[in-house]
């Protein structure tokens, strides 16, 4: 039987490295777990609730302590498995909740806030194509103009046929996900005053 130069080299190279691993003793399954617990070792999963809306979806945090001064380093956030709700599931609100997180400098050894995170209000004029940081006061008072302007022009006492609705269909609220049940109800009652029809909470949609 004519062996070409591959074969031979397979054949032996397949002997050797039965033998390296049968005869002297290699366990590898051990070397597997080994590293395995490198690349695990100090971290530490902490099962948490998202804060962002009432569902009560469950998350998995995971943190790696460091040094006393520097406290844990967060590595990762995940959907848990073994929450019923979502069942390791997360919306686009719990995928980015490492946004939320400050950011590990290994040069300074301290962490540093997150660039990514806005931390300002940022308003965006008619017509223009950038965002502008604002005060809050800035802010508050302009949202109290527009929502006046709106009502005083598109409030409406009587409907075509003459029946009174008090409505401004040209207002709407989107109530946020992460408020509780008293600071919604004051919402929905100061909606109604100003004649909304269209009130929805983020939660639900």
């Amino acid at each position: 039987m004519k062996v070409t130069r591959r074969q031979f080299l397979k054949v032996t190279g397949a002997t050797v490295a039965s033998f390296a691993v049968v005869e002297l003793g290699f366990d590898m399954t051990a070397t597997a777990s080994g590293l395995k617990g490198v690349r695990t070792q100090g971290v530490k999963p902490v099962p948490t609730i998202c804060p962002y809306c009432g569902a009560g979806c469950g998350l998995v945090v995971y943190a790696k302590e460091g040094a006393p001064a520097d406290g844990p380093q967060l590595l990762s956030v995940q959907g848990d498995p073994d929450n019923p709700i979502n069942r390791g599931g997360a919306c686009s609100k719990g995928s980015a909740m490492m946004n939320l997180r400050e950011i590990y400098n290994p040069e300074t050894g301290e962490q540093e806030i997150n660039p990514e995170r806005i931390w300002k209000p940022r308003y965006r004029a008619p017509g223009s194509d950038k965002w502008v940081e604002k005060d809050w006061d800035w802010m508050l008072d302009r949202i109290a103009e527009r929502f006046k302007e709106t009502r005083d022009k598109y409030f409406e006492h009587k409907d075509e046929n003459g029946i009174i609705v008090n409505r401004c269909e040209a207002l709407a609220s989107m109530g946020g996900a992460a408020l509780d049940n008293e600071e919604l109800h004051l919402i929905a009652k100061m909606n109604r005053a100003l004649g909304m029809t269209f009130v929805e909470n983020q939660a639900r949609i």
